[in-house]
């Protein structure tokens, strides 16, 4: 059984963020949302959906 490595840039994961009128952002990757405040969180709930991400 083979492992898939999964990938991003993180230009492209800033890009999934759209911003909230009411302040934050919401990130959706592979099919789950969430409310952030800050863009910097990104990279974290990236590697925890296991993401190798590239600067």
């Amino acid at each position: 059984m083979s492992e898939t490595i999964k990938t991003a840039s993180f230009e492209y994961l800033i890009s999934l963020a759209k911003e909230n009128p009411d302040g934050g952002f919401t990130f959706i990757l592979d099919g789950e949302s969430y409310q952030i405040k800050d863009v910097l969180e990104i990279s974290a709930i990236a590697s925890k959906k296991g993401y190798i991400v590239i600067y």
